[in-house]
């Protein structure tokens, strides 16, 4: 009986021996650490601001309320040097496929995100929106090294960013991808799978057929041809380096606010209560409430003058010209008064010091009748409580 026992031991040990191996070979030889992420100022990436090596993603920034009674707002930066609203993340790299099969992928963000995957978008919910999730389905060829690249932007409020995967054939929930199989940069011994290259449309193509026809044409002639009438080939010969130019992308504008004559921003420290100064060389993106870099050292001046008056309170009060609808243009004066908010609570100021309010085009300081005086009333002031 225990030779026999052995015997039995011996051949589970064989049964089991080829799965554990096979197993083992899912593995990458070189285990990665995560991707690549670049950190933006602004939700269109207008602004590199920091970089590091992400494990995995899946981040939630949401803002959280500091303490009983007071306001919700206190926004989390997600990397140094960026603000906790309207920022943008590009991660890339590398994702590591063990088998082979048809892999399960899902985003779920807020606001909007996008996954390439080998060069190909297999995912993208790229818009203003609360947490949603995205679900695909890829075939993908096991012990391959696929490019990947995720984007997101987040533009107020709440923030979420989540990739996650489910293996071929797995009764599992779907999780955040390991970082062991995601590559900020390739191990030596890894053969990539090259990205896919665009092939060209038939209509783009067609074009060049006749040209090229000419061509096989003419050197026959010109053989015949004394060499004085060569010139008289040149005018078809042009007609084949004509190609229409693309069009080139229209940059995004940037739009002042108000700027007083001196530019610079007053001692508030010595001003009464109710007083209101408008905050000079302050830029947004136009039509948005994007901060543009240019404004930064006139905030920080703010900032400093905050921090030496600790009791002194604001209100922040965006306004807009009279142009357009009334109710979008108290939206956008809204949130141009809370990314300024937002920037200044980023840098360490209290939150309850600092009131956002907007008034659109309801209070104009110019004529808006002037298309000259018009600007001055598209500011945000900050008002003594």
């Amino acid at each position: 009986m225990l030779l026999l026992s052995r015997i039995l031991g011996f051949m589970t040990a064989l049964l089991l021996l080829p799965g554990a191996f096979l197993q083992a070979q899912t593995l990458p030889k070189t285990p990665g650490t995560g991707l690549q992420g670049q950190y933006y100022n602004g939700r269109n990436f207008e602004e590199l601001a920091h970089t590091r090596t992400d494990p995995t993603i899946d981040f939630d920034w949401t803002y959280s309320s500091p303490g009983p009674g007071l306001p919700r707002e206190q926004f989390r930066s997600p990397a140094p040097g960026v603000s906790g609203e309207d920022f943008s993340i590009r991660w890339t790299g590398h994702i590591y496929i063990p088998v082979t099969g048809v892999y399960t992928f899902r985003i779920v963000s807020d606001d909007g995100m996008r996954v390439w995957v080998g060069g190909k978008r297999v995912l993208s919910s790229w818009r203003d929106q609360r947490a949603t999730a995205v679900t695909t389905q890829v075939q993908l060829t096991g012990g391959r090294y696929y490019p990947l690249r995720v984007e997101y932007y987040q533009v107020q409020w709440d923030s979420r960013a989540l990739l996650t995967w489910q293996l071929p054939n797995s009764a599992e929930e779907p999780q955040p991808v390991p970082p062991q199989y995601l590559y900020a940069k390739l191990p030596a011994s890894a053969k990539p799978v090259p990205r896919e290259v665009a092939r060209p449309t038939p209509p783009v193509s067609a074009p060049p057929a006749a040209p090229v026809a000419v061509r096989a044409t003419k050197p026959a002639v010109r053989t015949v041809r004394p060499p004085a009438r060569r010139p008289s080939v040149a005018p078809p010969a042009r007609r084949v380096v004509v190609v229409p130019a693309a069009p080139r992308p229209v940059e995004p504008v940037a739009v002042p606010a108000y700027t007083n004559a001196a530019g610079e921003l007053p001692d508030l420290s010595t001003l009464t209560k109710g007083t209101t100064v408008t905050l000079p060389n302050l830029y947004f993106t136009q039509g948005k409430a994007t901060l543009l870099p240019t404004s930064r050292p006139m905030l920080n001046h703010l900032v400093r003058t905050l921090q030496a008056q600790p009791t002194l309170r604001l209100e922040i009060a965006g306004h807009t010209d009279n142009v357009g609808n009334a109710e979008l243009n108290r939206q956008l004066s809204e949130q141009r008064a809370r990314t300024v908010r937002g920037y200044l609570v980023q840098q360490g100021i209290d939150s309850t010091r600092l009131t956002p309010k907007g008034y659109g085009g309801t209070r104009p300081v110019a004529d808006n009748r002037d298309p000259k005086q018009r600007p001055r009333n598209r500011r945000v002031e900050v008002v003594v409580e």
